[in-house]
């Protein structure tokens, strides 16, 4: 494992429109550190890049309770209909 990247400070107010590119650009160094270290343990490109996305998915999930219960009551009411 390489050393960890620092991740930059945000510098725009929360409503300011280039915020979202900015944080793009602050963790850009790091996941590429991510990839890297995954590929250099041996995992596939194709695998790595497909985890990070469940991985992500599975965190936007879990950040917004509102929709976690929104699927597990759709999950519940697509059991019953199989």
């Amino acid at each position: 494992m390489k050393g960890l990247l620092m991740i930059a400070r945000p510098h725009r107010a929360l409503n300011d429109p280039k915020r979202a590119e900015d944080c793009e650009l602050a963790i850009q160094l790091r996941l590429m550190e991510l990839l890297s270290d995954a590929f250099d343990a041996g995992w596939g490109k194709l695998e790595v890049l497909a985890a990070m996305n469940r991985v992500a998915d599975q965190a936007a999930l879990k950040l917004d309770a509102r929709v976690q219960v929104d699927v597990a009551s759709y999950l519940k009411k697509f059991s019953r209909k199989s």
